[in-house]
């Protein structure tokens, strides 16, 4: 992961375990933006998959990536993070 983290096309951020309660909480997702199309959310819970494109829930998704993220370490703070859990640092 450090490794990958390091990359300069990468943007990785962790979420430590001490920060409050985040405003997903109902699993992983993933924002999708193809090229010259809206974008859509895909969520997989309990081995369902969904691909969501109504405008208004794909919304709701993107704002709470958004407050994940400013709840997120920086990406140096995350890399940080990472090399003193392996003690590299």
């Amino acid at each position: 992961i450090l490794e990958i983290g390091q990359r300069r096309t990468v943007e990785l951020q962790i979420l430590p375990l001490d920060s409050e309660e985040h405003p997903y909480l109902g699993g992983a997702f993933t924002l999708l933006t193809p090229p010259g199309r809206r974008e859509v959310a895909y969520t997989e819970l309990y081995g369902y998959p969904r691909l969501i494109t109504d405008p208004e829930e794909v919304r709701q998704h993107s704002e709470r990536y958004g407050i994940l993220r400013s709840q997120a370490l920086t990406k140096r703070e995350s890399l940080t993070w990472i090399e003193k859990l392996l003690g590299e640092r």
